[in-house]
């Protein structure tokens, strides 16, 4: 098992020369950082001795595996003890992207946006960077439509797909199922500590109704999930007329039963260690795992070393068979 030296770079709100001006621990007792692809931001939550931190307002924490930074985020919450005449930090932290999820759009329609336009226009967020299509469209924004769900709509309408984060990187478009595009990361039977697979249906709608745009007739349109009800399901979800799907109606419910299925099954495996593995790689592990598409990394280090899960979905988005 390889031995990483883990970091947790603490920055300093409101100061000058902040990007240099931040504290690093490196006796970390206690981590986690997690991916999921249907999650816009990375969490952490790390634990480690602090009885020399010369400052409590702290803005930002990156964490750096050996030389790489492996997250940059916000800080949410922090936790000061003491045990054994010790002054410990607990800390937790999502990637900025998280922004995306805080920060509620204008309601209304907007026509003509470009991503660019979508991303810069209403709010400052000068640690995301996004996959920037040259594509223009409208979104159609309820009152309490976060930033998030206009770039979730956006992107679904432009590519089909359900939009992604790495690190603060939007991603837009598919990841490449092309192995001689993405390189597989192989797995062989000597790495793995355990694998098999994952089985939840408890999101899944069996049937969605959506009403008509003029006279709000609930049945006008009615979309049937058929993993849903070939699993015997019963589940029925009426919406009103979706304004943003006001030029092709049946896919807005094309979209939501996608969604309802999302991380449906799934093929994972466990492995001491952690490569700072990313959502969208292609991994394999024999016949078990045929080179599918990342969707959940799950990564826990203790002074032993690290413990990784990956996690590969077979849903409405990825690993369609």
């Amino acid at each position: 098992m390889m031995n990483h030296s883990v970091k947790i770079r603490l920055y300093i709100a409101n100061s000058e020369n902040s990007e240099n001006n931040y504290q690093e621990f490196q006796d970390c007792i206690a981590f986690t950082l997690e991916r999921e692809i249907y999650t816009p931001f990375d969490t952490v939550t790390a634990t480690f001795p602090a009885e020399e931190i010369s400052h409590q307002k702290i803005s930002r924490i990156s964490v750096w595996l050996d030389e790489t930074e492996i997250f940059l985020g916000l800080v949410d919450s922090i936790r000061f003890s003491f045990r054994n005449q010790r002054r410990f930090l607990k800390i937790r932290s999502k990637s900025f992207t998280s922004d995306l999820t805080q920060n509620e759009l204008p309601s209304g329609r907007h026509n003509n946006l470009t991503i660019h336009d979508l991303m810069e226009n209403f709010y400052s967020f000068p640690r995301i960077t996004y996959d920037d299509l040259p594509e223009s469209g409208y979104i159609f924004v309820k009152s309490g439509n976060t930033m998030w769900d206009g770039v979730v709509n956006f992107g679904y309408k432009l590519t089909g797909h359900y939009p992604y984060v790495t690190g603060n990187h939007v991603h837009l478009l598919r990841p490449s199922v092309n192995p001689e595009n993405n390189p597989v990361i192989e797995f062989s039977p000597g790495e793995v500590l355990e694998y098999g697979t994952l089985q939840d249906y408890s999101r899944m709608i069996s049937q969605y109704h959506m009403s008509d745009m003029l006279n709000n007739t609930p049945d006008a349109f009615i979309k049937d999930n058929p993993l849903a009800t070939g699993l015997e399901i019963v589940r029925n979800k009426h919406i009103d007329f979706d304004d943003s799907f006001r030029h092709a109606p049946e896919l807005a419910l094309t979209y939501r039963n996608a969604y309802s299925n999302r991380g449906c099954r799934a093929d994972y495996l466990l492995y001491n260690g952690f490569q700072n593995w990313q959502l969208g790689d292609l991994i394999r592990f024999g016949d078990s795992i045929p080179a599918q598409t990342l969707c959940k990394v799950r990564a826990v280090y203790s002074p032993q070393g690290f413990r990784t899960e990956l996690t590969c979905y077979q849903d409405g988005f990825y690993n369609k068979s």
